[in-house]
């Protein structure tokens, strides 16, 4: 199998993963902290939806163009160029008024934001074995979501303090640290080389059960990921307009947060115990439905808010979104490890960027049209279908093996 020559050492693996954390923080709260500002705006759920839209449109066609540039130059100047655009457009959301200028700046970070996606990914498949993607991706995302919690909670601090404008600007500020402990930390990869055709060629086994396999599992995630954009675009600004201080939206956020640190700790031994990545995404999917259907049905006051916030709100962000993220994401990492893992990744983030992308720009039509609740429980039956695709997934994947097994005994 094509493979190329730029897996790191531990420790260049280590510090790059420690580069993540100021990004992190900086980019956690952002979404929240622009649907804040876009309702001190007077703006409208539509208005959040497009804004947040720009923000996934951007990270459609991106995925693609970092993949190649990947592929030429690898990781760690992808991941510094992506470090330092996210800071410029952050800074510059600072200097805007109006909220079609927002979703303008929104989308050229999210923009440079992808690169980091995209450049992190390839770097943990190609610096371990397949049987420890599983803990190197956790770990990787692991210190992604504590730095989002940490930038949470200093928003949600400074939130009743600092106006939102001086928040990002401050937040902005970070990814270029980042980028200076990346430069320091991770030596130049030099000319990225390759072997037997590398990323130039894609060696698949073409045939009938593996192509309804990849059809069936993208479908799911593409289920998914219209589902989450719906919810996530929507739910910040629900909680706002139900009455809650934005003190108490980003700590319900930040809750979601840091018990999905906690799942990301143990996701792979979740994964395990449920019976491989297809059974866990489904029945993480099942739990993350409910959880959905079940805020939108109750949360009525902004005590319901508080009291779902901080119990539904966990369970759908933290445990179930974790054992997922883990589950899922290795299932297709597995599809994609024949050559040409950058536009491999870069295709795979340009299909669930489409998906979220649809979701967030339905999201405030779907509000209007059917309220904020509604939309929720529409987004929890989504889910179940999703699930249910996965669990279909699973019983593939079990037959795949007795056929092979059976083989190997004749």
């Amino acid at each position: 199998m094509g493979q190329c020559n730029m897996a790191p050492s531990n420790r260049r693996l280590n510090g790059w993963m420690i580069a993540l954390m100021p990004y992190s923080i900086a980019i956690g709260p952002l979404g929240t902290l622009l649907t804040l500002e876009i309702a001190s705006l007077r703006g409208s759920p539509v208005d959040v939806s497009y804004a947040m839209s720009a923000g996934s449109a951007a990270g459609v066609i991106a995925p693609l163009m970092w993949g190649f540039l990947l592929d030429r130059y690898g990781g760690r100047r992808v991941l510094a160029l992506g470090f330092l655009g996210t800071s410029i457009f952050m800074l510059a959301l600072t200097y805007v008024n109006a909220i079609p200028q927002i979703s303008l700046f929104y989308a050229a970070a999210s923009l440079f934001s992808s690169a980091v996606g995209v450049s992190t990914s390839l770097m943990v498949i190609s610096s371990s074995s397949k049987d420890k993607w599983s803990e190197g991706y956790s770990r990787l995302n692991f210190i992604s979501s504590l730095g989002y919690l940490i930038g949470d909670l200093a928003a949600a601090a400074l939130s009743s303090i600092l106006s939102i404008r001086l928040i990002i600007l401050l937040m902005g500020l970070l990814p270029t640290a980042s980028t200076a402990w990346l430069m320091l930390t991770m030596p130049s990869e030099g000319k990225v080389t390759r072997r037997s055709g590398g990323y130039r060629q894609i060696k698949r086994v073409v045939n009938t059960g593996d192509l309804a396999y990849v059809f069936t599992l993208y479908t799911a995630l593409i289920v998914f990921y219209v589902s989450s954009g719906i919810f996530n675009t929507l739910y910040p600004y629900g909680l706002r307009e139900g009455g809650l201080s934005k003190t108490w939206v980003m700590l319900i956020i930040s809750a979601g947060l840091g018990v999905q640190i906690l799942g990301f700790r143990v996701a792979p031994r979740i994964i395990r115990r449920l019976g491989g990545d297809a059974k866990a995404a489904s029945r993480s999917l099942i739990l993350r439905s409910l959880s959905y259907a079940l805020i939108g049905l109750t949360s009525s006051t902004p005590s319901s808010l508080v009291v779902t916030g901080l119990t539904l709100y966990p369970l759908a962000a933290g445990i179930a979104f974790s054992t997922f993220y883990t589950a899922s994401s290795i299932m297709v990492f597995e599809k994609l490890n024949h050559g040409e893992e950058g536009k491999g990744i870069g295709v795979y983030n340009v299909v669930t960027g489409s998906a979220y992308l649809t979701g967030s720009f339905a999201s405030g039509y779907l509000a209007s049209a059917i309220g904020i609740g509604q939309s929720y429980i529409v987004a929890g039956v989504m889910l179940l279908g999703s699930a249910y695709l996965f669990n279909r997934v699973s019983g593939r994947t079990t037959s795949m093996l007795e056929v092979a097994r059976l083989r190997s005994e004749g």
